[in-house]
């Protein structure tokens, strides 16, 4: 994959992910959800909203992290929902992490995304409205990682120019970055925000992480440390189903 996005909607270098930078953005979940959008999410999402090149760009962001387990999906879906809920058009998530043998149910006759585009069919086909959430739509990438590396650069910079003209935001939770699909994936979207575990995730791996995305032409633009005080995940509900 030799094309990277032409147009950016965060600036280059907004945030350095360095061990010792003070100046790095860091968001800290913590447990408990008292309110129907936990703040943290809030939080993440109107920071990132304040350093958008562009009110009017569409963006696509990519969660990732450094090493399996650190709870991208609930990071992912818990500021999805936050997004859908302050946004006019439809906000799209799209599970990228390439899982054949997770494949919920109710979207069982429905394509991926890289399905529909290359078949040539409306990508509407193969999204469904969100469980449990209003103005978000739920879709596939794909079901293998093989799939995502060979439909070739030029081909999904296309499809993502093609869901930026449906979507002002896409979300996309990927797989861990040591992946190689995630790790191509980075290059195509405006930024890559890494979730890190509190407590078990290493400087160094983040470091790696990071050096990886810039390697392929991704761009970090920030930190969740996750599971700060408790493990928010077991009372968050991600959707990984849609309705």
């Amino acid at each position: 994959m030799s094309q990277s996005r032409v147009q950016r909607t965060f600036p280059v270098g907004l945030v350095e992910l360095e061990s010792r930078s003070k100046s790095r953005s860091i968001v800290r979940f913590r447990s408990g959800l008292n309110t129907p959008h936990h703040p943290s999410f809030l939080h993440l999402y109107y920071a990132l909203e304040a350093r958008r090149t562009s009110p009017s760009l569409p963006m696509a962001v990519q969660f990732v992290s450094p090493s399996p387990g650190a709870g991208v999906s609930t990071v992912a879906s818990g500021y999805a929902r936050v997004a859908a809920a302050g946004r006019s058009s439809p906000v799209l998530f799209v599970d990228a992490a390439c899982r054949p043998d997770k494949k919920p149910l109710t979207a069982a006759e429905v394509p991926t995304l890289i399905e529909a585009f290359e078949r040539g069919i409306g990508l509407s086909e193969a999204m469904l409205p969100a469980r449990n959430t209003e103005n978000l739509m739920w879709s596939r990438l794909c079901d293998h990682p093989d799939d995502l590396l060979a439909i070739g650069g030029e081909r999904l910079q296309d499809l993502f120019t093609l869901l930026g003209t449906r979507h002002q935001l896409s979300i996309f939770d990927s797989a861990s970055i040591d992946c190689p699909e995630a790790a191509a994936l980075s290059r195509y979207c405006d930024g890559s925000l890494l979730v890190l575990e509190a407590g078990v995730t290493s400087h160094l791996q983040m470091d790696a992480a990071c050096k990886r995305i810039r390697q392929l032409g991704g761009q970090p633009i920030g930190i969740v440390l996750n599971r700060e005080r408790g493990a928010l995940s077991r009372k968050a509900v991600p959707f990984n189903q849609a309705r």
